[in-house]
């Protein structure tokens, strides 16, 4: 009985690897040949509401903000996706409106991309428009005094260096603004 095992075990683990091929196949190599949707940008275009236009790139000033938010490591504490848990969509949501989870069509721009893996600090996906200049920089200067209990370290020389500021704010308030489902029509940037 015991040799049988034995003898089926190479060929187990065989068909398991091939299984993982295949799994994996399927859930990275098909999606994006099936859908080419995700490599263009996110169309926010609504002819009912009259709303026109499409994910735009960076400006310069944004992607400067985006360069201090990665050399910052930002990114390592904070993610950029909604995922497809309630708990997400609530937490990243605006004024009672629950956030649309992320789609591959939001971060066309985005090289590389910041999702992160870490939520260390709350998900910055939906942020844009949620605080205005004087929060950002009262944040940036002391994260505790805006939100008790907070282990973001304070970053003063950002918030002292106008330029790099007002670019990491630029960039910061792009985050989640492709979509239009915010309430009152909250979405341009």
């Amino acid at each position: 009985m015991l040799r049988k095992a034995d003898y089926s075990a190479p060929i187990f683990v065989a068909a398991a690897l091939f299984m993982f091929f295949v799994g994996g196949l399927l859930t990275t190599v098909v999606p994006p040949i099936v859908d080419k949707s995700w490599a263009r940008p996110f169309d926010n275009s609504d002819p009912a509401k009259g709303v026109t236009g499409k994910l735009q790139p960076y400006t310069e000033q944004q992607l400067k903000g985006r360069n201090v938010y990665v050399r910052e490591g930002c990114w390592y504490c904070h993610t950029q996706q909604t995922r497809t848990l309630l708990a997400d969509t609530k937490r990243s949501g605006w004024r009672g409106v629950d956030a649309p989870v992320s789609t591959p069509d939001e971060f066309v721009y985005d090289s590389p991309h910041l999702f992160g893996t870490k939520r260390t600090g709350p998900d910055l996906s939906r942020v844009g428009g949620k605080y205005d200049e004087q929060w950002h920089r009262a944040h940036f200067r002391n994260p505790r005094d805006l939100v008790p209990g907070s282990i973001m370290p304070p970053y003063p020389w950002i918030a002292d260096n106008e330029e790099e500021f007002q670019a990491v704010v630029a960039y910061l308030q792009t985050l989640g603004r492709a979509k239009n489902w915010r309430p009152d029509n909250d979405y341009e940037r």
